[in-house]
């Protein structure tokens, strides 16, 4: 962006123009101010100004009154989410998007700045909300204004790119070791045992064993197959059976009553269990395990792969990650390095 000066030739002759340059949506544009001597270059330089301003706000070349509120988009967004993206967390994208509608509901969202985005994470922050459950959250309101750039209800720079997320150092994965599984395990209960079970011998989500269905389940072949409706990554996934998981489903087979759902709710045969927080972590005190998630189990199957030398990308395919980078975080690149000095070492 800048003033510069453009001379044009005529009949007249040559004449030198004032003209800024500026981008909108990643193309270049040039526009002129006035004739030199007529128009000064401050009087430029402020028009250019104010051209920076109604891009960031998102004013240029759209009348202001097309723009809808916080609140008139809102609903729009999340029937996107829900039903067209079918994201399983929208529950979670209606509760972030209420919250930031009750403070900011009623302005157009060109008008919801960078400024006004800080301002949201510094009230978080004073909620008690710790740094990754904002930027979670951020991710959830950015999303909104991009779905209304692409439709073009809203014009310049998403205002969450602009303001940036917080820092967040917050280590979150705890392995489980050996001797504290065979306690856990000892110390669940019912068919949290199972779960867990199934959890550290697959890897698989939390939801994903909550909604596993008996017709995903290929018992003469071994393996279940993870429609990309209920995957994250929204592909399909095929998990092989070991035998612990086998007879973990086997034995649960025979006394489904019926119900579709490998956890069927006691609440019906049609409904799944999809919550086992508090007995997870009553299991956890029980057994003396601090600062275990559910989740962690996750990171304990891959980490255990990893650590047999699995291949990288057999351990990614198996998780269902969409890239290979997310998988190695679980390796120990000096460990590999070492392994690999020695292959050389000994192949002389």
């Amino acid at each position: 962006m800048g003033v510069f000066k453009r001379w044009i030739t005529s009949k007249k002759g040559k004449t030198a123009y004032w003209y800024i340059r500026y981008t909108v949506n990643k193309k270049l544009k040039w526009e002129s101010v006035g004739k030199v001597g007529e128009v000064t270059k401050a009087v430029a330089q402020t028009h250019l100004e104010e051209r920076k301003k109604q891009i960031r706000l998102g004013t240029y070349g759209v009348m202001t009154t097309e723009i809808p509120t916080l609140s008139e988009y809102k609903d729009e967004y999340y029937k996107y989410v829900k039903d067209i993206k079918q994201i399983r967390s929208h529950i979670r994208t209606k509760q972030v998007l209420d919250r930031f509608e009750c403070i900011y509901g009623s302005y157009k969202l060109n008008e919801i700045s960078s400024e006004i985005i800080d301002s949201y994470k510094a009230q978080r922050q004073n909620d008690g909300a710790k740094n990754s459950t904002i930027n979670r959250e951020l991710t959830i309101i950015s999303g909104l204004f991009s779905y209304a750039y692409k439709n073009k209800k809203f014009f310049g720079i998403n205002p969450v790119s602009e303001a940036g997320k917080l820092e967040d150092n917050t280590v979150m994965e705890r392995i489980l070791k050996p001797g504290e599984e065979t306690k856990l395990l000892a110390c669940c209960e019912g068919y949290l045992k199972d779960i867990v079970q199934i959890a550290l011998n697959t890897g698989m989500r939390q939801g994903e064993i909550f909604r596993l269905r008996w017709d995903w389940i290929d018992f003469n072949n071994n393996f279940i197959a993870l429609p990309q409706t209920h995957t994250k990554s929204k592909k399909e996934r095929k998990i092989p059976l070991n035998q612990t998981v086998r007879k973990i489903l086997m034995k649960r087979k025979l006394s489904s009553g019926g119900s579709d759902y490998v956890f069927m709710s006691p609440q019906g045969l049609d409904q799944y269990i999809n919550n086992v927080t508090r007995s997870f972590r009553t299991a956890c005190k029980k057994a003396g395990i601090e600062n275990l998630r559910f989740h962690d189990l996750r990171h304990t199957a891959a980490t255990r792969l990893v650590e047999y030398k699995i291949p990288i990308h057999t351990v990614s395919k198996l998780l269902g990650h969409m890239s290979v980078r997310t998988t190695e975080r679980y390796s120990h690149p000096e460990d590999t390095l070492k392994d690999a000095v020695n292959i050389l070492e000994n192949k002389r």
